[in-house]
């Protein structure tokens, strides 16, 4: 070899050495906010999962009974629990905006954990009502925080766009959760008592702290209002100006609205099936559900989120109107909300795409809450309906208002369209 071909492949070897392999570690190497993604997605998981692991879920009313000798005083404790959610929504939505995702979810656990201990350790009434407003306050702090950590949580490292799946994933571990919880608080109750299934169930709760602790904030980004009420009329004025975010908090409100056929739904299916198969229908309920957020992120990948969520309340619509006009042993298996995984994170992904950044959580605050009084008002008018013309109709008066939200629906999928055509 000729000194002047050695000295070539000497060069050849330091540029190597100097640009050739820099790149491939920089892209084998994740960077801090993709970690961040992978690490915050992974806990969030965790965090629905021991969230909604209660084992006392399907015994809720008859444990407050016991504790309070009446099931008029259970009745009064779930009606206030709702309350205290929906009259602490807004507040907490604007208390997430302005300080910390991270530390609102942390609040919220604490909280929760509380109303637990309050419930396993109450003797009467008082102390129940204490927990089920601690409840209600940690159900408003996570309400529009959990979902606003997660989608900042992808802007800051660029990947909004795969917020559907991530959100699937996430949110199939309420199902799964309550579809394991179910079956295990019966075991137990049986085996033990309601107060052990009930003390047992606090162990999720602190389990939640401590994975909430672990959580990254996401960067805030930018600047916010000078104080609580001018933030607060920031977001109405935002969802006032903006068509399209108009339509789709209106079509979330009908949607949660809905979901009151779901106090209504078992008086239904225990006409057509023996009363031991309900925990059965529900395991079921709750698996589909969970296999339709884990495929919801490739449903609306192929699909679009706006035709994701038009298709799936179409699917849902005709599919519970045609298991209650003509009921048969198979009518349980209709009834729900077949496509209620894909739909939901349908939904989530066309609000957070149009929620600013400055307002996010407070602007999902604002949807929830419409959402709560409209479900209130529904769920008082089918409870109406059933005494006076049966099981049946209710639950058809429920899908009627769900029809309100298929026009809407249909808008929004035009709007989608215009948008990218």
């Amino acid at each position: 070899m000729s000194a002047r071909h050695f000295s070539l492949l000497c060069v050849r070897v330091l540029v190597a050495a100097r640009f050739g392999r820099k790149p491939r570690r920089s892209k084998s190497a994740p960077n801090c906010a993709d970690q961040t993604v992978n690490r915050n997605v992974r806990l969030l998981s965790w965090f629905n999962f021991f969230g909604d692991f209660r084992m006392y879920g399907p015994i809720m009313v008859v444990y407050f009974a016991h504790v309070t000798g009446s099931y008029t005083a259970a009745a009064s404790l779930l009606a206030v629990k709702m309350l205290s959610s929906a009259a602490f929504e807004v507040p907490t939505g604007v208390l997430s905006d302005r300080l910390s995702r991270r530390g609102t979810m942390i609040a919220g656990a604490v909280v929760m954990m509380a109303a637990h201990l309050g419930y396993a350790g109450a003797s009467g009434y008082g102390l129940l009502l204490a927990a089920v407003v601690l409840e209600g306050l940690a159900s408003a702090l996570w309400s529009g925080n959990n979902e606003s950590l997660l989608y900042d949580t992808l802007l800051e490292a660029g990947r909004e766009q795969e917020f559907p799946r991530h959100s699937g994933r996430v949110n199939s571990m309420f199902q799964i959760a309550l579809a394991l919880a179910a079956p295990i608080g019966g075991v137990l109750a049986s085996a033990w008592s309601l107060h052990a299934v009930v003390a047992l169930s606090v162990v999720p709760q602190v389990l939640c702290v401590l994975v909430a602790l672990r959580i990254r904030e996401p960067r805030v980004r930018g600047p916010l209002e000078s104080n609580m009420l001018v933030h607060l009329g920031s977001a109405l004025r935002g969802i006032r100006r903006n068509p399209a975010l108009r339509r789709m908090t209106l079509v979330s409100a009908l949607r949660y609205s809905s979901e009151s056929a779901a106090q209504l739904s078992p008086a239904f299916v225990a006409g057509l099936w023996p009363l031991w198969a309900l925990g059965l229908w529900r395991t079921f309920g709750h698996g589909v559900a969970f296999v339709g957020f884990r495929v919801s992120g490739w449903v609306i990948g192929r699909m679009g989120a706006a035709r994701t969520l038009l298709f799936g309340e179409l699917f849902d619509t005709v599919a519970n109107v045609v298991a209650l006009v003509k009921p048969t042993i198979f009518s349980p298996v209709l009834l729900g909300s077949p496509a209620y995984g894909t739909s939901t994170i349908a939904q989530q992904t066309l609000l957070q795409r149009e929620f600013t950044d400055r307002e996010r959580a407070t602007m999902g605050s604002l949807a929830s809450l419409l959402g709560s009084a409209l479900y209130a008002l529904v769920a008082l008018g089918a409870g109406l309906v059933a005494d006076r013309w049966g099981i049946v109709a209710a639950l058809l008066a429920i899908q009627a208002v769900a029809l309100i939200a298929l026009p809407l629906a249909w808008r929004v999928r035009a709007h989608a369209r215009t948008m990218t055509g």
